[in-house]
């Protein structure tokens, strides 16, 4: 749908501003002058982040923050919603962290860190590097409250530690705090084998009290592991506290984010992609994160706010804009705003020479804080167009069809069109790139949208138009139903976004300026909430006598419907700053379940009489037990907890042995082969500890695997229920290495037991 509206604006005949000025008289040279420009045309919104500088960032991102740890971890959030990792981006001179931020979204570990750094300067904090050499990783800590604290948003990870002089009894440890206590790591955060991601130990994306524990945060979302931090921090070294690291510092320099426009150009950023439109010096990548979705598909705090876009790009890459300068001189409503013309005069059919024994020139600027990546247009009646990256200083020949070698890793251009007799009309369009993940998106429910400008006087009589467009969506299922049912919180599961393209446009004079508007994303009253799929920002300057660039074809009006109202999510950058709710102890009473049908089966078909269970490490022996019987699961929202109950006879003596239960796609017959393509990734482990002396058990003793969360899923029919598959699984972090093998009572079946609330509110 974006990519619609991009081919809808690459081939619209553009809207015109003309000459009238006194500038142009007849048989005399036009002299050089500068346009002049509404400057810094500002647009935000209450919700998102304020990416205009560092300072509105550290501002915006912490608005409600009560401590200083709040307030870190506010920082980490955004940071992990506007950068991901990748390899570093170049620039001469280096790159700022604004610019990082904006133009770009992507580093690698002293990069990000030093954004996150950056960051903390605005804050009033110190900081340091901390370079850890195995693994090879560079770090950064914050000082505040007296003493030193890490976060990672490299590795997506932080931890806390007990303070009795912190609010709430805790603080986020530093470095030396987990070098120190390593329980703060290895007991302190659990992995969820299904999402494949680490919560803190009390502090998972699970119902509590009936409850989704929404605002639990995901940790070491793109596979690190918690053993790497306990190993970097063996092996670290302080490394100062300077501003800057490979190639991306601190201070800003001459960058800024002003959008600057004057009468007839336009600036549209889009959050989709244009094919070749991303800029990266000397790399021939597409920019793209390698981790695919795995950053934001179980992390509360980017992914409701990244998955709209899934569906079209899973794995985060660049976003473009278009940069679009347009007058049709043959019209005559205004002044257009050239830098600079030579030997023009103004006619009804359009621009000519005064002295037509010689070349007649315009020159117009193509600039913005976004970087440009391809580059065309059109002149009716051009002879010669050159481009000038400089200043001015040079100029190079270019084909207008398409100059995108001359402009791209540039920020602004000049562009000088020469022509002999007559010059009709002139377009010119530039593809920018953009992060779009620091633009100003909106939120589900009520949004507060401020337009500002630094000279509003300089309007005149011309008009600011400002344009929101999106695609309204909504969720089938609560995020109690995802919690329970094992699904991931940003993958778009049971979520969906309208074909139609809701179009908010607001028209300003000068003395309308500064304004506020508000535009409602409203939600069916029978569904749940999501993030409105952002399509574009627009910012264009319009004389009084022309109309705004046309819209898509698919464009609505907003409005709220009486089905609709105005439902919200929790603000994405305070994730984690509370600690989960307490659990309220409610009788139970337990039921057990038998589960007696069962065999064992291998990879080719094999059915064994034996009940071993055995998967070797080079997968050549493989025998699994597939179990089921009849079941009859209470509401939900009665069950308190899901275990499978496995009789064991024997184990292995010489070492421990992880087990996992896997789901069974398709229900199986006894006697006959089963394919392992219908077995689940595992849904849960247990450690079955060695055989004491290498004596059988009798009788069989029981050992639990807890299957809550599958459970459930199958209670709300999210998944069908076909029996359980049990089998081993190598890890040597638990068996040593050992090739563990576990056998099961023949004549004892596995139960499922059930902890059911005696009462239900």
């Amino acid at each position: 749908m974006q990519n619609q509206f991009l081919l809808l604006t690459r081939t619209f005949v553009l809207v015109a501003v003309c000459l009238t000025s006194t500038a142009f008289v007849q048989g005399q040279d036009s002299s050089p002058r500068q346009p002049e420009t509404l400057q810094a045309i500002k647009v935000v919104t209450d919700k998102a982040p304020d990416c205009s500088s560092l300072k509105s960032i550290v501002e915006s991102v912490t608005r409600g923050c009560k401590t200083n740890d709040e307030k870190a971890i506010a920082i980490y959030n955004f940071l992990r919603l506007a950068n991901y990792h990748l390899n570093y981006p170049s620039e001469k001179g280096g790159i700022s962290s604004l610019k990082l931020l904006n133009v770009y979204g992507w580093s690698l570990c002293g990069g990000l860190h030093t954004v996150e750094a950056s960051l903390w300067r605005e804050m009033g904090w110190e900081w340091r590097y901390v370079g850890w050499s195995q693994p090879g990783h560079t770090t950064v800590e914050a000082y505040y409250d007296d003493q030193w604290h890490y976060l990672d948003t490299f590795l997506k990870f932080y931890a806390w530690k007990p303070d009795p002089r912190a609010p709430g009894g805790r603080t986020i440890a530093s470095q030396a705090d987990i070098r120190a206590n390593s329980d703060l790591v290895t007991l302190g955060f659990v992995k969820d084998p299904s999402r494949g991601v680490y919560y803190a130990r009390d502090n998972r994306f699970e119902t509590i009290n009936d409850k989704a524990n929404f605002h639990a945060p995901a940790f070491f979302v793109c596979g690190d592991t918690p053993e790497g931090v306990l190993l970097g921090v063996r092996n670290s070294k302080i490394a100062g506290s300077q501003t800057g690291w490979n190639g991306i510092k601190f201070d800003t320099d001459d960058y800024s984010t002003d959008v600057n426009l004057s009468t007839g150009q336009s600036l549209t950023l889009t959050w989709d992609a244009v094919e070749d439109g991303h800029w990266w010096s000397g790399k021939r990548w597409t920019p793209r994160h390698s981790c695919g979705d795995k950053e934001y598909r179980n992390c509360a705090c980017l992914g409701p706010i990244l998955e709209p876009y899934h569906g079209t790009s899973a794995a985060r890459g660049y976003a473009n804009g278009q940069l679009r300068v347009a007058y049709d001189i043959r019209k005559g409503s205004s002044t257009p705003h050239f830098m600079e013309s030579q030997n023009t005069r103004h006619t009804d059919h359009g621009l000519v020479p005064v002295d037509e024994g010689r070349s007649a020139s315009i020159t117009l600027r193509l600039a913005s804080p976004y970087i440009m990546t391809l580059a065309q247009g059109h002149a009716a009646g051009a002879d010669q167009v050159e481009v000038s990256t400089d200043a001015g200083k040079s100029f190079k020949t270019v084909s207008l069809n398409d100059f995108s070698d001359a402009v791209q890793g540039h920020y602004q251009a000049l562009v000088r069109i020469s022509f002999n007799k007559q010059l009709a009309d002139v377009s010119l369009n530039a593809t920018v790139q953009c992060n779009r993940c620091s633009l100003p998106y909106l939120s589900p429910g009520k949004n507060k949208v401020t337009v500002s400008v630094q000279n509003p006087r300089s309007l005149g009589d011309n008009t600011l138009v400002v344009t929101y467009a999106y695609h309204l969506g909504s969720r089938q299922k609560s995020y109690e139903d995802l919690a329970d049912g094992g699904f991931e919180i940003g993958r778009a599961h049971h979520a969906s976004w309208s074909d139609d393209l809701t179009v908010v446009e607001k028209r300003f004079t000068a003395d309308q300026l500064p304004a506020t508007f508000e535009i409602d994303v409203p939600t069916p009253k029978d569904r749940y909430p999501v993030y409105p799929q952002m399509a574009f920002l627009r910012r264009e300057v319009v004389s009084a006598k022309e109309n705004p660039l046309p819209l898509p074809a698919n464009s609505v009006s907003s409005q709220i419907s009486p089905d609709e109202e105005l439902k919200t999510l929790p603000n994405p950058f305070l994730v984690g700053i509370v600690a989960p709710p307490r659990r309220i102890i409610r009788p139970t009473t337990t039921r057990r379940i038998e589960l007696p049908t069962k065999q064992v089966v291998g990879r080719n078909g094999e059915v064994f009489e034996n009940h071993f269970l055995k998967w070797t490490k080079d997968n050549r022996e493989t025998w699994v037990m597939l179990v089921q019987g009849e079941l009859h699961l209470p509401n939900r929202k009665q069950i308190a907890a899901a275990r499978l109950i496995l009789p064991v006879t024997d184990a292995t003596p010489q070492s421990a042995m992880k087990v996992g239960v896997v789901r069974l796609k398709a229900p199986f017959e006894l006697g006959k082969p089963y394919d392992y393509a219908n077995l689940s990734d595992v849904i849960s482990t247990n450690v079955i500890p060695k055989q004491p002396d290498g004596q059988p058990y009798n009788p069989a003793r029981e050992f639990s695997i807890d299957v809550t969360r599958v459970v459930k899923q199958m209670a709300t029919g999210g998944t069908v229920y076909h029996g359980f598959g049990i089998r081993t699984i190598q890890d040597r972090g638990v068996d040593d290495g050992w090739t563990v093998r576990l056998d099961m009572a023949n004549r004892k079946p596995v139960i499922l037991e059930l902890d059911v609330f005696s009462q239900t509110e």
